[in-house]
């Protein structure tokens, strides 16, 4: 707070020159902007750049300032490492609240990276480096990362190498929209953030390797802590697998000197240590699912108490009794019954890992996985090779490609393996539900309602929590898809902030959502988080029909995104519009065969039943068109209310304003959406006049 730069983003946005050091290693990802255009005129590549800043330029040269920001460039800087001294021209903005309806509040989580504002750049010329870096460890750990990356996607093909980066290595930007949205449907989306599981995994591998080599306990502890270290470093310090690191280090440290390690009181240490690091951490979502996931497992696979000596030693009865008669069968009957043993009890634990995690992942991520507790279970033996393959392809591929061809194949094929799970099991019916979110004050109860089972130590208890599980998710799912109330006889009229685009909710009285036109400039990857937010916030989980006023495609391109999480009854187009073989209109086409989704072609005085219950007419295009431009023909919408016009125009522009405004001008008091953006092309003042 006490930062000088805070003087600065409190004003409108402005040009400046800074200079300062790289705080971090360069973030490199794929540009959206790149799809569809030529590459001599948008980079394929975006740089984000962590910068504490020490100097501004003003009229009499530089002067002090202090502060930190984050830097977007188009162009691959992934050369630059932490420490490197750098100047750059750009125009400075703070960061900005939500600016829709359930939008969620990026502000903490910039805060808690302790960054103060963004500079955005033309390109990777407005970078100048002023003087290398003097970090020699940073430095050789980012190039550890970077040669890893490159390493990885040169063994992989486009699918799995993604996945290969962000799980080896924990540089998830690589990763699009939509394999991120079927990674979250099946509850796998942990293999993004690099998490202790991660860890544990090849902490497991290395402690094979050791002891097969027959190093002393001092030793081992000294090669797993090391590895564990380097592994923390170079994934980003991320505070998931940080915390794993500390949990290990702990227990091998036990092991040296032949003391108990209590795993409650080690996790508790590690999150003292993560509070110490950053106090924020305290806040962060992706810490309480880590040790949320963690604790689960711990509880989880503990036997119950028996409640007496008596039943206790009855249970041991049994116990021996069925050692008796596994040791009498065969051993192949024993490895059967073992191996199907250790399915059922990974099943269990993952069926509580995604019970307890639900309410948290549920009001964060607008989803509900069933399909998680299997799809879990059968990607882990997928994780165990690749992940390892992974880690040794970034060491050996170095030296030589061809030694690194080995792991990095086998790799490949067990992310494939993986990829066929979750590209199977997202599509299972009733697998998952997108669904507006619960609020916080039910979370919390769920929460406090289970933690103060585990003071009833019986076997009941389970029963109990079963049961707790299943009734909140039901009655939470009620409240939750409820309709955001609205006064008596209102039509309400929401336009969403989508940038250069447009998109419209419009509730009638009769308790119906509209949705006129869904996309923007510049989304080629077809995502929908801000209008899916806005009709989550509203309870919204159905939609009575969505227009699209014409074939440009920052007016449909959300469509397929949202076909996936709302129940659309009907889709309505001028006549023709998508009968064009443009590519963006046949995966649209293709979308709404795949949902069984109706489209209704509807033009000037047509007549819809649907529509007109609502009140609704449309204006524009003709039957038969007009001699014009996309533009020209679309689909103008007029709704009436109370004595009040509500007008949608989409893009019109002449010859279709010419055709529009020779007809009788509704009421006025109304609302007109301005045509085309408020593009002066739209022939503003014949509308206007």
């Amino acid at each position: 707070r006490s930062a000088t730069i805070n003087d600065l983003i409190n004003q409108s946005p402005q040009p400046v020159v800074v200079r300062g050091e790289l705080e971090a290693m360069v973030s490199l990802r794929p540009n959206p902007l790149a799809r569809g255009r030529r590459r001599d005129q948008v980079s394929p590549w975006q740089s984000q750049l962590t910068l504490a800043i020490d100097q501004r330029r003003v009229a009499g040269g530089f002067e002090s300032i202090d502060g930190t920001v984050l830097v977007y460039v188009d162009g691959d800087l992934s050369r630059l490492r932490p420490g490197d001294r750098i100047e750059v021209y750009g125009w400075l903005r703070r960061f900005e609240g939500p600016t829709n309806p359930g939008e969620p509040d990026l502000r903490p989580t910039y805060r808690r990276r302790y960054l103060h504002a963004r500079i955005e750049t033309k390109n990777a010329s407005s970078v100048t480096v002023l003087e290398t870096s003097r970090r020699p460890i940073a430095s050789a750990i980012t190039s550890i990362a970077t040669s890893g990356r490159e390493s990885l996607l040169r063994h992989t093909d486009q699918q799995t190498g993604a996945l290969a980066v962000a799980l080896v290595i924990g540089q998830r930007e690589f990763v699009d929209p939509q394999t991120r949205d079927s990674l979250l449907a099946t509850g796998t989306a942990h293999l993004l953030s690099v998490s202790g599981m991660h860890l544990a995994i090849l902490v497991l591998v290395v402690a094979w390797g050791v002891s097969a080599l027959g190093l002393q306990p001092v030793s081992r502890l000294v090669v797993i802590v090391s590895i564990s270290a380097l592994y923390v470093a170079v994934t980003g310090g991320r505070p998931p697998v940080l915390r794993a690191a500390i949990l290990i280090s702990i227990l091998v440290l036990s092991t040296c000197f032949r003391r108990t390690s209590q795993p409650l009181n080690t996790l508790g240490v590690a999150g003292i240590v993560l509070i110490l690091i950053n106090p924020m951490n305290v806040f962060a979502v992706g810490v309480h699912l880590s040790f949320l996931a963690v604790v689960t497992l711990m509880l989880a696979g503990r036997p119950v108490a028996p409640g007496s000596m008596t039943a206790e030693l009855e249970q041991q009865r049994r116990d021996g009794f069925q050692t008796l008669l596994a040791a009498s069968s065969s051993s192949w009957v024993r490895n059967a019954k073992g191996l199907m043993r250790f399915f059922v009890q990974m099943a269990w634990l993952s069926a509580c890992v995604t019970a307890i995690s639900m309410p948290l992942v549920w009001s964060q991520f607008h989803l509900i996985s069933l399909v998680s507790v299997v799809t879990n279970v059968m990607v882990w033996a997928g994780l165990m090779v690749a992940l390892p393959m992974g880690v040794l392809t970034v060491i050996v591929d170095p030296i030589h490609s061809w030694i690194g061809a080995f792991p990095g194949t086998i790799c490949h094929y067990a992310l494939r393996y993986m990829w066929w799970v979750i590209d199977w099991t997202k599509d299972w019916p009733g697998g998952h539900f997108w669904l507006p979110a619960p609020n916080l004050w039910c979370v919390v109860l769920f929460y406090a309602v289970m933690a103060v089972s585990l003071f009833w130590r019986s076997r009941n208890a389970r029963w109990f929590r079963c049961g707790w599980v299943i009734t909140w998710g039901l009655v939470t799912c009620w409240l939750a898809t409820r309709s955001a109330e609205m006064p008596p006889d209102t039509l309400e009229a929401t336009f969403i902030d989508v940038g250069h685009g447009t998109s419209v909710i419009v509730r009638t009285p009769d308790e119906k959502v509209w949705l006129y036109d869904c996309g923007r400039m510049g989304n080629a990857l077809g995502t929908s988080r801000d209008i899916d937010t806005a009709l989550w916030s509203l309870g919204v989980t159905n939609l009575s029909g969505v227009f699209l006023s014409h074939a440009d495609t920052d007016h449909y391109n959300a469509l397929p995104a949202l076909l996936e999480r709302f129940r659309v009854e009907m889709v309505i187009t001028p006549p023709g519009m998508l009968a064009t073989n443009d590519e963006p209109l046949t995966e649209i086409r293709s979308a709404l065969l795949h949902q069984g989704v109706s489209v209704r072609e509807i033009a000037a005085g047509a007549g819809v039943p649907e529509i007109e219950q609502a009140s609704m007419s449309v204006l524009h295009p003709p039957p038969e068109g007009i001699d014009g431009s996309d533009n020209a023909n679309s689909l103008v919408l007029r709704i009436d209310h109370a004595g009040k016009t509500l007008l949608l125009p989409g893009d019109l522009e002449p010859p279709g304003t010419d055709v529009l405004i020779s007809r009788s001008r509704p009421p006025s008091g109304g609302i007109l959406m301005a045509p085309h953006h408020g593009s002066l092309s739209m022939n503003a003042s014949a509308v206007w006049s």
